[in-house]
């Protein structure tokens, strides 16, 4: 039984929008149409930020977590280890769509992500019903720190009752940490930290 990640809210910034240009769409809350157009190579290291905070069932509401930090992250890295997992149920399929950056450096180029949706049993731990937020940086090191771009997802999860099903990951290579403090410190100073709320408008 499939059970996908019910989208509430969708967003995504370039902060360098003469080198990267964005295209994005979310039909039936479920299915993703992403554009990424890179105009220029971007080199030096390329950092990640991944935030996630479980928001209240109430829209609003103040009951929210915060559960999940990811600090300054390799993305060749990161890459490299999602390319390497695969999913169970199709052979030989690895988890990054062929059509999307699948690896570094980061060149010109045009990629994207068709209808995709996103399986429950794609994340490696069990997703609690309820309603989430993620924030995704991508960070440029190379001369000075530039945040180049951004994505928030508002997402909901409900499973039906009595649902178990076990997670298609074959590989993993990351533990995830959870704090109930404020988390998505930087280690290296960027041009813009953010840590929003749910009705933030900072990308708007």
């Amino acid at each position: 039984m499939r059970i996908n990640l019910r989208i509430e809210e969708f967003y995504a910034k370039s902060f360098v929008p003469d080198d990267i240009h964005l295209d994005y769409a979310i039909d039936n809350f479920e299915k993703i149409n992403f554009n990424l157009t890179v105009e220029v190579p971007f080199p030096g290291k390329l950092l990640m930020n991944i935030f996630v905070r479980k928001l209240s069932d109430m829209v609003g509401g103040s009951d929210q977590v915060d559960l999940v930090r990811f600090k300054n992250k390799d993305l060749c890295k990161l890459l490299d280890a999602l390319r390497n997992i695969t999913l169970g149920e199709i052979p030989g399929e690895s988890l990054l769509p062929a059509t999307f950056v699948i690896s570094c450096p980061l060149v010109p180029g045009f990629y994207y992500v068709q209808s995709s949706t996103i399986d429950a049993k794609l994340v490696p731990f069990r997703i609690p019903d309820g309603r989430y937020l993620v924030l995704l940086e991508l960070i440029q090191v190379y001369e000075e720190v530039i945040k180049i771009v951004s994505c928030r997802i508002k997402f909901a999860m409900k499973y039906p009752p009595g649902y178990t099903e076990p997670s298609v990951f074959k590989s993993s290579e990351e533990k995830y940490e959870t704090t109930k403090d404020p988390i998505l410190e930087i280690d290296q100073p960027s041009s813009e930290d953010t840590e929003p709320n749910e009705d933030s408008t900072d990308y708007q």
